[in-house]
């Protein structure tokens, strides 16, 4: 006879532990690096933990005979799971660090990229700091106390001390430059009385090019606080991300000039427990504004009502960890859920936010030509037929404009400055050939490119570590070198030889500054690593383009990287003169007109007739053929475009509607589970990495 259904006789717990009267079971998140493990199950809710575990906790579960961690996403009356349940062990904390928008945020992200809830989540949330957390509660408890008492004000409201005196860090910016950084501020806010870019009144959604204006290199600081302000003056959140540690710096000085002391502050250069308060206290609302770089996206504001992304274009944005997500693409996301009002600000225009332009998605308040020459430096560039010596490495132009800039004549009317002299890399010969033949020098074992400190060498290869003290050309096997594209340090040897009474600071490599003052200089910098000047700098000499690699947005950072680096010169009617060695006519026009809109606009109508990003989602995969075929497979809205190979195999990247977003992403995470699940080799995916194509 047929065995007897089981009676539902409510949810026990593993060894008879009490569980909790009320919604007994619990649907927790494990945090575990393996894909289909990192899904939910179902715990019993110990009785003595019926009030500290409510949804968004962190909890600590034995999964797999160990203790995991977790996020407790909710409470439920009942369990599909047939017998006891495993009790949760204990609730790490009291804060409910997982609320519904954060949790939303994070399941769009996962599915926009491929990728786990788990690993989402390890991106957005900082790891648990027990004193730095204590400190903030006790803070917390004594802004409640004081709101009940009618006590506004009191200083634990928005940081200071607690209510035993202890400290509440972790908003602190620690450079060596706080004095400076103090005069950037005033000079930000002092100048903050010019062209707004047409920010009063301004559609929710918007994109903004800036030109050096008043404040060179610091414009976007600006616009940003006029956009802020009334968000900030109404109650209301604000998020501004950044991409580095050197926006950071100068963007924390500007707002403390205006007198915005409450904020919050996120970078990996904090410490945990920093980041952790940080973390905290913008959830707790005890700050109206949070800045930081890329996980910033993530942080919690309270009231959001204004997203702010500076310079979107910067590969620092890219997430290096799974699921690899950008922080534009996050914050378009964010913007979305939680409905609020966002502005990309920046000097060059990247091809997402141009394709959004375009559909009305973001309106453009980039002001037009006239307005936007008139607020940038005058640019030159070579001409071979007038300058016999246009060819040399400084032509006798640049040096010239080196000189008017940095000892004007009087009867000019100039101002003296410092010079930027921009260099592609460190180092000095980092791209050499063969002086006979001009054949480029390869590494003999891999023929990747070889680098070399002096013309007598040693010479290295980066890519597979060969070394060899002397150098034999492969085509002539002549044993001397010239060099292509010479590095910071032997710009910096020739500058010394004909100026020697100019003091030159250098910044690249490990040793990169993030201010200066308006003292005349030389300032040469690697590509990415140019200082901020007081006053901006009076010259710009723009050698050697680094080139960005062979993929289809090289032209786009080339363009990107040079209008950064002449966004921090003075503006024409601050006598501002950049020379540009470019040779390219794209980055040539682009440059002179300061017109980053235009050149991306032309660059995206072939994309589009092509199919190209942004008008479709990539995705690349890199393992084993047979691997990638079967995933390729499963994938039928994908169209693969290219195959290569690769050390360990193939990489394809494919492309697929816009549309079908969400549903490839689903599915690519469903595969890499199932594949994890049957102990498949799996196949690496990411999803819309701007170097795939």
């Amino acid at each position: 006879m047929d065995e007897p259904l089981p009676i539902d006789t409510g949810t026990s717990a593993e060894g008879q532990v009490p569980v909790a009267a009320n919604d007994p079971v619990a649907r927790v998140l494990i945090d575990h690096p393996v894909p289909h493990l990192a899904r939910v199950f179902d715990y019993a809710v110990p009785e003595k933990l019926a009030e500290a575990a409510l949804p968004g906790v962190r909890v600590r579960v034995k999964f797999a005979g160990r203790l995991r961690d977790g996020y407790l996403l909710e409470r439920v009356e009942s369990s599909d799971h047939l017998g006891p349940l495993a009790t949760i062990q204990r609730v790490s904390g009291p804060v409910q660090v997982l609320g519904p928008d954060l949790l939303a945020l994070c399941e769009a992200t996962a599915r926009r990229y491929g990728g786990t809830l788990a690993d989402v989540l390890r991106l957005a949330v900082p790891p648990r700091h027990a004193r730095g957390e204590k400190a903030v509660l006790k803070a917390e408890k004594a802004r409640i106390a004081a709101l009940d008492t009618d006590a506004a004000g009191d200083a634990a409201a928005t940081g200071g001390t607690d209510a035993d005196g202890e400290a509440v860090d972790g908003d602190a910016t620690e450079t060596g430059d706080g004095p400076l950084l103090e005069r950037f501020g005033r000079w930000i806010v002092d100048a903050d009385t010019d062209v707004d870019h047409g920010t009063a009144a301004p559609p929710r959604r918007r994109a903004l090019a800036v030109t050096p204006g008043t404040t060179p290199g610091l414009s976007w600081i600006r616009v940003g606080l006029s956009a802020a302000r009334p968000h900030l003056e109404a109650g209301r959140g604000v998020l501004w991300l950044v991409p580095d540690h050197r926006e950071l710096s100068v963007l924390h000085a500007g707002l403390t000039a205006a007198g915005i002391a409450d904020v919050a502050v996120l970078s990996a250069d904090q410490s945990p427990e920093q980041r952790w308060q940080s973390w905290l206290r913008g959830l707790f609302g005890h700050t109206r504004i949070t800045i930081g770089t890329r996980a910033a996206a993530f942080a919690p504001v309270k009231d959001l009502d204004l997203i702010i992304c500076t310079d979107d274009a910067n590969r620092n944005y890219l997430d290096q960890h799974a699921p690899y997500p950008h922080a534009r693409e996050v914050s378009l996301l964010r913007s979305t859920i939680e409905d609020t009002e966002l502005l990309f600000v920046s000097t060059d225009r990247s091809a997402e936010v141009q394709r959004l332009v375009e559909i009305g998605w973001l309106s453009d308040l980039t002001p037009g030509g006239p307005i936007r020459r008139h607020a940038a430096p005058v640019v030159f560039v070579p001409d071979e037929d007038r300058d016999p010596f246009a060819w040399q490495r400084i032509p006798s132009r640049a040096w010239q404009i080196m000189r008017t800039a940095l000892h004007p004549r009087p009867r000019d009317g100039g101002v003296p400055g410092p010079v930027l002299v921009q260099v592609p890399r460190s180092g000095y010969y980092p791209v050499f050939a063969c002086a006979r033949c001009q054949e480029v020098a390869r590494c003999p074992r891999c023929q990747a490119t070889l680098t070399t400190q002096s013309e007598v060498g040693p010479f290295a290869c980066r890519s597979c570590g060969y070394h060899a003290e002397d150098f034999t050309c492969s085509r002539c096997r002549s044993h001397q070198v010239r060099s292509i594209v010479r590095g910071r340090a032997r710009t910096v040897e020739e500058l010394r030889r004909a100026l020697p009474e100019t003091e030159i600071v250098e910044s690249g490599g490990d040793d990169i500054s993030t201010v200066l003052d308006e003292t005349p200089r030389l300032v040469v910098a690697t590509t990415g690593a140019e200082p901020y000047v007081l006053g901006g700098y009076a010259a710009a000499i723009l050698l050697d383009s680094l080139w960005p690699g062979p993929w289809m947005r090289s032209l786009d950072d080339g363009v990107g990287r040079r209008l950064r680096a002449a966004a921090l010169v003075r503006s024409r009617e601050q006598g501002g003169v950049v020379y540009l060695g470019d040779e390219d006519e794209l980055i040539r026009r682009t440059l002179t007109a300061f017109d980053p809109v235009t050149f991306m606009s032309r660059q995206l109508a072939d994309r589009r007739t092509l199919g190209f990003p942004p008008y479709r989602r990539i995705i690349e995969l890199t393992g084993s053929g047979t691997d990638i075929d079967a995933v390729l497979s499963e994938l039928v809205e994908v169209e693969e475009l290219l195959r290569d190979a690769t050390e360990d195999g193939q990489r394809c990247v494919g492309a697929y509607p816009i549309s079908a977003g969400d549903r490839v992403g689903t599915r690519a995470a469903e595969i890499t589970a199932a594949r994890s699940a049957k102990k498949q080799p799996q196949v690496r995916i990411r999803i819309d990495d701007p170097r795939s194509l």
